[in-house]
């Protein structure tokens, strides 16, 4: 499967049962190690690329060139399947088009965009406000335009923000609208309420018959977390952890960096951190040792 084309993996693993559980990465040492732990697919996010990359929230400053980039560069970093989040395509549908182009080219297996207003920011951040669902619509048939052109087993998710700004009934009916535009898979974001668990069987029960459905599972935000299990028997296909490595990583560095600068030594974590030579794996340096053996050895 490894030398199939990453596309191909992940409309393989749509086509089978079961829940893709996918991780969403901050760069591509965190991508390796979701990788290693197993996964199928994985996600590049906006948010994790504007903390990372700028040290920025997720407020609309990252440039389409700058998001291609670092997906590409994730993409490249690894085997299984990367889906990049293009936020709401930079623009109108003509930007669109150039933005799928663009996404295809560097190498990733799908990407979602939403209906936010532009400048986006992330709905933890309180973003939410959407465009109208015809604008939107002409996005997504630009986007399965250049599909059929470039890679047809590219997959496209549509993420909507409907259900915080207008409803989860508007949320609903432009999720369905989205999939008759050509995307394979809706994101229905609802809110974080406690709400949340009965507005995920509305939407995997009125658009399933579409498309498959997808469900984010953000921690600390205020929504309850379900198991993939639970929510592949609710009829979701794709479950993403858009914040867990991130969030993760922000904690164990602010942890050993207090304890450094309280104590003036970080012998008492050394058990917790990971060893240089398992970093040293984990970055390719056996293939790098491979390598230099196999050109070494060679006479020109």
């Amino acid at each position: 499967m490894i030398n199939e084309k990453r596309t191909t993996q992940l409309r393989e693993l749509l086509e089978r049962p079961g829940v893709i559980v996918a991780p969403c990465a901050y760069d591509c040492l965190s991508l390796r190690i979701i990788e290693r732990a197993g996964f199928k697919a994985a996600l590049h996010g906006g948010y994790n690329t504007a903390a990372s990359f700028l040290g920025m929230p997720d407020i609309g400053m990252l440039t389409a060139t700058e998001m291609v980039s670092y997906a590409r560069n994730m993409a490249a970093a690894v085997n299984l399947p990367v889906i990049c989040d293009m936020d709401d395509g930079f623009g109108d549908f003509f930007n669109v088009l150039r933005t799928t182009r663009e996404v295809i080219q560097a190498g990733l297996a799908g990407m979602y965009i939403e209906d936010q207003v532009s400048p986006k920011r992330s709905p933890s951040l309180g973003g939410g406000d959407v465009i109208p669902v015809e604008a939107m619509t002409r996005k997504l048939k630009a986007v399965a335009k250049v599909r059929s052109e470039m890679d047809p087993d590219f997959v496209v998710i549509a993420r909507t923000h409907a259900s915080r700004a207008i409803g989860l009934e508007a949320g609903v009916k432009r999720g369905i609208a989205y999939a008759q535009a050509g995307a394979d898979i809706i994101f229905v974001d609802p809110g974080y309420t406690e709400e949340t668990v009965d507005e995920l069987k509305i939407v995997a029960q009125n658009i399933g018959p579409y498309a498959h459905v997808l469900a984010n599972m953000t921690e600390t935000a205020g929504r309850p977390l379900l198991t993939s299990d639970e929510l592949y028997h609710m009829g979701f296909k794709v479950v993403i952890y858009p914040m867990t490595a991130l969030m993760a990583a922000a904690k164990a560095v602010t942890r050993v960096m207090k304890e450094l600068q309280d104590k003036g030594t970080t012998k008492s974590l050394v058990d917790e951190l990971m060893p240089l030579q398992e970093v040293a794996q984990l970055t390719g340096m056996e293939n790098v040792r491979t390598l230099e053996r196999e050109f070494n050895e060679q006479t020109f």
